[in-house]
Order: structure tokens, then sequence, then C-alpha cells
């Protein structure tokens, strides 16, 4: 086995130099003949063990003679003489072992005639892998040795210098990593979890080599390094950090006893995306892992850029209410020709949603106060502008409820098209699949013959859950610009 624990008895001359408390130099006086001198000795050769957690350093003491009675010697950390080691130079290229990072028994038990005993210390292997490459000390000091024995002068202090380099390799090393660093990206169908509420974007943070007993780690965010990047053209002009009420993030996860990963959950409400629909930006953030209760944060691969595409938004079909207010209408007196032959319309207005029957309509098309309504049994329609798709679907629209002849454009193709005398046709009925949050360039015609007269934009989704024809809304429609 190589020489990887390195186990030093510290003299009363070491001590004398670099000490400088009275207590901690050693009763010069000679021990009782009766009683025995106890030194610490130190490693048991051979015996040092290591696993995924924990290294054992057993250490020995010795007796100067027999003990003629069981006692017990106090050990206790010594760190201002590990301290005073390090900052003086004597020893190099080392870190005094935190407290936390080492069990050792408050006592070691000398049994009735025996001159010797061993201990057990156990030193977290994480605090050796986090330091890997540098000497990792720490000293136990023997004290209050019972029944009238006494420590050796100067030999009260046993040394333990972990070389981490000889101990461990660097493939050896638990680290954690953040979905590998570096910069990733977050695109439709992607790796993201779709509910009714929003999107859930999975960040896993791995451990490399052998899993362990449950640990937590915390996340960080770092909110300034966006504006830097997009400072700096690293990250595209379009790229956005949003506000804190706009998602959340889990800043503290747990690994299970066993685990190889956890999940950090990133979660965007859909509202959002559907805010961000006309700028189009792209949502961004910088994570890292910033605290681990065990193993090693890597030092590049702990840190992520994470940058969502808005066309994760397709996977939205939540309704989307618009802000619209209409469409724009023309109506032309004494004519049932097509509205599209040149001729300047009677009146031109928006109208809320093309929902007309009854006496109320023309009527109620005047062309001001004074002049008369437009002609009852010979005029014709023309709405134009804008449909927000609210949904994504197989839309089915309908001009059965027509009295007389219907046209339906959709992004300039005649999806309905039966601009005749008859009215009140079921076969007046179209489907279309439309992307949700799309605006969809839209016309409608309606010709009206003689006798009564209406017309009702109608239309359903049965694909996205709208069951049963309903008048085109107001929200949804624009006037032509």
């Amino acid at each position: 086995m190589k020489k990887i624990i390195y186990i030093a008895l510290i003299s009363l001359a070491i001590i004398g130099v670099y000490s400088c408390r009275k207590s901690q130099i050693d009763d010069l006086k000679l021990p009782d003949p009766n009683t025995r001198s106890v030194t610490g000795e130190g490693i048991v050769a051979g015996n040092v063990s290591i696993d995924n957690e924990y290294i054992k350093v057993p250490f020995k003491i010795s007796l100067t003679g027999v003990a003629e009675e069981a006692f017990q010697v106090g050990l206790t950390l010594n760190n201002d003489t590990v301290t005073q080691l390090i900052n003086n130079g004597t020893i190099t290229n080392a870190i005094l072992m935190p407290s936390a990072g080492v069990e050792y028994p408050n006592v070691i038990n000398v049994a009735y005639g025996t001159d010797n005993s061993e201990g057990v210390a156990i030193v977290r292997r994480s605090i050796l892998e986090r330091n890997y490459g540098k000497k990792v000390v720490f000293a136990l000091k023997l004290s209050a040795p019972g029944k009238g024995n006494k420590i050796a002068a100067g030999k009260s202090t046993i040394m333990v210098i972990i070389n981490t380099a000889d101990l461990l390799k660097p493939t050896d090393i638990h680290y954690l990593t953040l979905n590998g660093g570096g910069t990733y990206n977050v695109v439709y169908q992607g790796d993201y979890i779709v509910g009714p509420a929003g999107v859930t974007i999975p960040l896993i943070v791995s451990l490399e080599n052998q899993p362990s007993t449950a640990f937590n780690i915390k996340i960080k965010e770092n909110i300034d390094t966006i504006a830097t990047l997009v400072g700096r053209g690293t990250l595209p002009a379009d790229a956005i950090h949003l506000d804190a009420k706009d998602y959340s993030v889990d800043t503290l996860v747990r690994f299970a006893t066993g685990a190889s990963g956890t999940i950090v959950r990133l979660q965007i409400p859909w509202p959002v995306f559907d805010a961000n629909i006309v700028a189009n930006k792209k949502f961004a953030f910088a994570f890292s892992i910033s605290e681990a209760s065990n193993h090693v944060i890597h030092p590049t691969k702990s840190k992520l850029i994470v940058i969502v595409n808005p066309n994760v938004n397709l996977d939205n079909n939540s309704y989307i209410t618009g802000n619209g207010t209409g469409l724009t209408a023309k109506y032309y007196t004494n004519t049932q020709l097509d509205p599209n032959d040149g001729r300047a319309p009677f009146l031109t207005r928006v109208d809320e949603t093309i929902n007309f029957g009854g006496d109320d309509w023309p009527k109620n098309v005047r062309e001001n106060d004074s002049s008369p309504s437009l002609s009852y049994d010979n005029f014709a329609s023309r709405w134009t502008g804008e449909f927000l798709a609210p949904v994504r679907g197989d839309y089915i629209f309908y001009q059965t409820e027509w009295d007389d002849g219907a046209r339906l454009f959709i992004d300039g193709k005649a999806i309905i098209d039966d601009y005749t005398t008859q009215w009140d046709k079921p076969s007046r009925n179209a489907n279309i699949h439309l992307e949700r949050g799309v605006k969809y360039k839209i016309e409608v015609h309606h010709r009206e013959n003689v006798g009564g007269q209406q017309a009702r934009l109608k239309y359903e989704v049965p694909s996205a859950g709208i069951n049963g024809a309903r008048v085109v809304p107001k929200s949804q429609l624009f006037p032509t610009p």
C-alpha cells in the first residue's frame, strides 16, 4: 500500500516553537514509578480503508508498561497546532480538516494487562474530494488518562496528514453537474412536461461515480448574468429574463439514498408564454449549484444557461381570449353582385360579431341618421379583418344560418363558396386546421335576395374540446388595419 497517510508525533520542541499558549506545553515532570506513560504511536500499518463515503484511519497509543488497571485516555482535536504549522509553511499545500469532516472517539479504552490500545478516526471522503491535489491535515491530542497514568512529555499529539493525490484519482471524484453545464436550449417538443397550468422543464443534477446516502443541494440563480451575456453578444438580443413572479424554480432539492441524479423543476405558466406571443422573445436563465451537503460541485459543469424558445408555446392549448373589437364591415345597397365589383360601399363600420337576423337588420344600417337604411331585399355585405385562433385544432366553420348567399375565406382561401340565392343550407360548413395564438386573415361575404335575411358566423373545435357551434366572439376578431 502506498504511503498515503502520514502520522507524526509532535514533540515538545516543535510545539514549543509554534505554540503561543502555555496550556499547549506538556508537563515536564517524570511519571510516578507506579504509573505508566502514554504515548501516541500513530497509524496501524496496512489497516487504512476507504469506501464510497468514508476513510477509516486506525491509530495506536502505547504504554511504558503493562496497565495494572483498565483506564481511559481522552481525545480532542488539536486544530491550533495544525493551523500554526500550515500558516508558517512547515506543512505546505495543505488545509486544516474541518471539525465536521472527521469523527473520532472521545476516549480510548486501555484494557487491564495490555500495553497499547487502538482507535479509529473516520474522515468524510467528500472533504478529500473537494480538496483534491492538497494535503488534508488534522491532529488528535491525548489528555486526562485515568487511574493516575500520565501522558509522556512532548508526545501528546498525533498528527494525520492525508495526501489526497495519493489516495484518490481524478476519476474517483464524485462530481455534481447540472445538465452537463454550458447552454441548454429548450425547444418545441423537447424534454419538458406539458400541464394544464404551464410547462415544467426538468433540469437534471447528476452525480458521477457510485451513489451514496441521501444529501441536499442548493440551486442559485444568477440574474445579472443574462443581461451581461446579452450585452456581450454571447446570448441573442431577443433573450430576456422573466420577472420573478412569472416563473418558479426549485432552490433546494434532495438526492435520495442510492440515487445518481435528481431533478430541479423550472416552471413557466402558459399565460407568460401567451403574453409573449407578439414580442416572440426567448426566456433565458442562469443557474448554478451553490451548495451541497455531500460530494463535490463541478467547477464548470455545475453552471447552466437555460434558453426557452417561444415555440414551446405550441404545446399550450389552453383557450386564448383576445382583445379584438370586431371586423370591418362594408355594406352595399341595391345590389346583390359580388361586393368586390369595385363599387363604393353604402356604409363602412366595425361589427363586433357576425350575428344578425330579424327586422333589426339591416334596419340599423344607415349612412347617417337622416338617410334611409340599407335596402332590405337587395344588398350585399363584406366583413374583413383577422381571426385569432384561441386553440389549436381542426375548426369547423358554419354559414348554415345564412340568408342568402355565403362565402368564407381564411388566409385568402375560400373554404365555403356558395354565393347563390339559396338560404340556410346545412352543407355550408368547412373544416380547417388552425394553430393556437395565430392571427389568420378572414373575409366573409353575404348576399340578400328577397324575403328574410340573416348572417350568423359560427364555429366549433371538437378536437380541442370546444363542442357545439357558437358565434365567433368579438374577442377573437380584429378589424382590417
